[in-house]
């Protein structure tokens, strides 16, 4: 957790003034591309700051408030900032159309290639390190920050090469198709950002519905479970679990034989427990041991008259 919010600080610095770099290029250049990387880079650097306050959040233990934790406000953060930058995105993309249709834009190739030069040197190796630490710690947070770093390289490689572009049509007196190439490639970064924002923003949306989490995570419970009931003989197990932000939550309803003791039934649940810890550190599990399944129907969500009859 201290790890995650020292690598979000120092990212921060370096994003904003990429971000402030960038736009001041733009306005230099008249580089929609440009504006497009800068405001990325601010916008980036806005929420860099909002994730330490969100990963100090769901540090939190339960209170009166949350009394399931924190854990939901990783997804809805995560689902926020990805809807703004589809909104920036639809901006942008329409002040490049409109270029577009009205000639394109005449831009500064000189400066534009040494300022998006800069820019990738700069941005490559923080996506690298981002991309390492979110593996090594598991954090939704860092990845989503990774992808963003990742987004922004892509994007100052895609400037360059259409500056580059641009730079031998003039040279070749072809002006009125260079000046085309900059709303073009702008138009090309929204559409390219698009499918990986969506797929963000639809896994979000699930995470904040408490939909089931990823299929490998629930093969893995159903693996531990399985071995404790092939060791201890459950009659029958039932798992119902769901995922929001990093947070698996596991609520398990276990069929008992009635010859073991409640001591024998704790040091089961503690060791259940310990392993399933084991492969999810952000884990909220509760396991329920019964010899009597006939009121397991009343505890899961059906309609009314169903329960009853």
């Amino acid at each position: 957790m201290k790890k995650e919010i020292v690598y979000i600080r120092a990212v921060t610095l370096i994003c904003f003034l990429f971000g402030v770099l960038g736009i001041a290029a733009a306005l230099i250049t008249g580089s929609s591309s440009m504006l497009f990387d800068g405001m990325y880079s601010m916008v980036q650097s806005v929420f860099i700051l909002l994730s330490g306050f969100v990963v100090r959040l769901i540090g939190r233990k339960d209170d009166e408030y949350y009394q399931f934790g924190y854990g939901a406000f990783e997804p809805f953060y995560i689902m926020l900032r990805t809807v703004v930058l589809l909104t920036m995105n639809a901006i942008l993309s329409r002040g490049a159309i409109l270029s577009l249709l009205s000639g394109g834009r005449r831009v500064e190739a000189t400066i534009a290639l040494a300022f998006t030069a800069i820019s990738i040197v700069g941005c490559l190796p923080v996506y690298i390190f981002l991309r390492h630490q979110a593996k090594v710690l598991n954090s939704p947070v860092l990845r989503a920050e990774s992808r963003s770093w990742l987004n922004d390289t892509l994007i100052s490689v895609s400037v360059l090469i259409s500056f580059a572009v641009m730079a031998l049509l003039d040279k070749a007196g072809r002006s009125d198709i260079a000046m085309l190439i900059d709303p073009i490639i702008t138009i090309i970064f929204a559409l390219s950002l698009l499918p990986p924002l969506l797929k963000q923003l639809i896994n979000s949306a699930k995470d904040l519905l408490e939909a089931a989490p990823p299929k490998e995570v629930q093969e893995r419970l159903d693996e531990i479970v399985s071995e404790y009931s092939s060791r201890y003989g459950f009659k029958d197990y039932e798992i119902y679990s769901s995922k929001h932000g990093r947070t698996v939550s596991a609520t398990i309803h276990v069929i008992l034989r009635e010859d073991l003791s409640v001591r024998t039934i704790d040091g089961i649940r503690k060791a259940m427990l310990k392993d399933i810890i084991k492969a999810w550190q952000w884990s909220d599990t509760d396991i329920v041991f019964t010899v009597d399944p006939s009121w397991m129907k009343y505890a899961v969500p059906v309609a009314g008259e169903e329960m009853l009859g």
